[in-house]
């Protein structure tokens, strides 16, 4: 497993004097105090926090902090590629959660069957079915399942040290070494 000191240069776990001194000369009294307030209130993911500055707001694809600095967000993580305040998007999702706020899979409802038909056309071969998720990270785990079931094996290939999400079987099928680290034993996994 990697060596947890070369890991601490990202994220949370950077606490060396450089990222310090950062913080003294760009940041202002109430932007440090908010990330202060959020270290000591918000239980961090490790490498996931947005530890170096606070976001006033999100449009397109820039972000603007306490200070009014904008920033090009070049992160690309969930939705970013669609720009944040997309006015499509969250017209669609105005009108989603105006008729329909929760769907339970017990009770279909015909945006969920039109969106699992399209995805169907879509996908190769003999892939006629979709298994809705919400998130990326229980995506893994439930394919994960599905290719046990499918496979009645229990091995997986996978990328070592590649992200796959930060639940536990996500991280089992290689993960991080930051997410593993303290999750158990590798032969466990």
């Amino acid at each position: 497993m990697a060596d947890l000191a070369q890991l601490q240069s990202e994220g949370d776990l950077n606490q060396s004097p450089q990222r310090q001194a950062w913080l003294a000369q760009h940041l202002d009294e109430t932007t440090r105090a908010v990330l202060d307030d959020d270290a000591r209130s918000v239980l961090h993911q490790s490498l996931s926090t947005p530890c170096l500055n606070v976001l006033r707001s999100c449009q397109g694809s820039t972000i603007e902090d306490l200070q009014g600095r904008c920033y090009f967000d070049v992160h690309g993580n969930t939705v970013h590629q669609v720009g944040f305040g997309n006015p499509t998007v969250i017209a669609a999702i105005t009108e989603q959660m105006a008729q329909r706020s929760f769907c339970t899979r017990r009770s279909p409802n015909t945006v969920a069957v039109e969106l699992a038909k399209r995805l169907a056309q879509l996908a190769p071969g003999d892939l006629n079915r979709v298994l809705f998720c919400p998130s990326g990270t229980g995506a893994i785990g439930m394919a994960l399942k599905l290719a046990r079931v499918a496979t009645g094996r229990s091995k997986t290939i996978s990328m070592w040290d590649a992200f796959h999400g930060a639940s536990l079987d996500a991280i089992s099928v290689g993960g991080e070494a930051i997410f593993r680290q303290d999750a158990g034993s590798a032969a466990a996994w």
